[in-house]
């Protein structure tokens, strides 16, 4: 936490009362969470500069700022987020965004201090950096490379969605949504699957994550509220993820949680009824057997 939808939620939230505003004063809380410049000189190359976008790459909050200010990135990781009003717990802010013009203030709060700062001097010196470490969005990746990309490894599915480098932006909750939704076991190796299969991930993975940013990401502790301090709703309506022993909304099975390989300390949440490890074996019939 927080997922694409989370920090796509952030974005949206965060565009109307800060895109076209200038930063009056940018306060840093925590030195240690910034990278790629020295925090004095941060505040000197982006104070009173205007935020001309914000935008959102893969699990990136992404500002662009005017008079070739640069790029300020934050990746929020498990426990940031963004605050329109009075931060709940004023102690965990780390970085404090002061706008003028009417005047109002943003913060980015960080309970565990995971997060990151990042500065780029330009768009070209962030998106090298985007690339390093990130495959192609969750939400824009074509079928093609999907399908190239699963079929090139042999880790099971549900840790390879959840790797960056492969698609950004899909975590432990939506990994979980996706392959329920596909009907596709979390242990099944990625380079099993079928390309009609992959393309029922493909389709579902569109299909879950615009659902849980409609309903403004999921929050099952305090690590996520919206801008606004409130709750995601997502997890009031999805199918698998935290509904062990439950029943399976298209079968009745009963939901399994459990633990898989490459995904230490993570539970993963499936139905044994519509998510088979292998292929289910025809049963052999006895009509016109010698042996019968």
């Amino acid at each position: 936490m927080p997922e694409l939808p989370e920090v796509e939620t952030m974005v949206r939230g965060l565009r109307p009362v800060m895109e076209g505003f200038s930063l009056v004063e940018l306060k840093i809380h925590d030195p240690s969470l910034i990278r790629g410049i020295e925090p004095d000189r941060l505040i000197d190359r982006v104070e009173g500069s205007r935020i001309d976008r914000i935008e959102r790459r893969g699990k990136w909050v992404v500002f662009h700022l005017a008079l070739d200010a640069g790029i300020i990135v934050v990746q929020p990781r498990m426990t940031g987020g963004f605050w329109l009003i009075f931060p709940a717990r004023i102690d965990h802010a780390r970085l404090t965004f002061r706008l003028g013009e009417p005047e109002r203030s943003v913060w980015y709060c960080d309970a565990r201090r995971l997060g990151r700062i990042h500065w780029f001097g330009s768009l070209e010196e962030a998106s090298r950096a985007f690339k390093k470490s990130h495959g192609p969005d969750a939400l824009a990746i074509e079928l093609d490379i999907l399908i190239a990309k699963l079929k090139a490894t042999n880790r099971g599915i549900k840790p390879t969605l959840m790797d960056q480098k492969i698609l950004a932006g899909i975590g432990n909750i939506y990994a979980d949504e996706i392959l329920f939704a596909a009907k596709i076991h979390p242990e099944r190796k990625a380079s099993s699957l079928a390309s009609k299969e992959i393309k029922q991930i493909h389709d579902s993975i569109s299909l879950v994550l615009a659902k849980a940013i409609a309903a403004e990401g999921s929050s099952f502790d305090a690590g996520y509220r919206t801008v606004l301090g409130l709750e995601g709703g997502f997890l009031a309506m999805n199918a698998v993820y935290g509904r062990e022993g439950a029943p399976c909304p298209d079968c009745g099975s009963a939901i399994v949680k459990g633990k898989i390989q490459g995904l230490i300390g993570r539970p993963t949440y499936h139905c044994p009824g519509c998510q088979i490890l292998g292929r289910r074996r025809k049963k052999r019939s006895t009509k016109n057997d010698p042996e019968r």
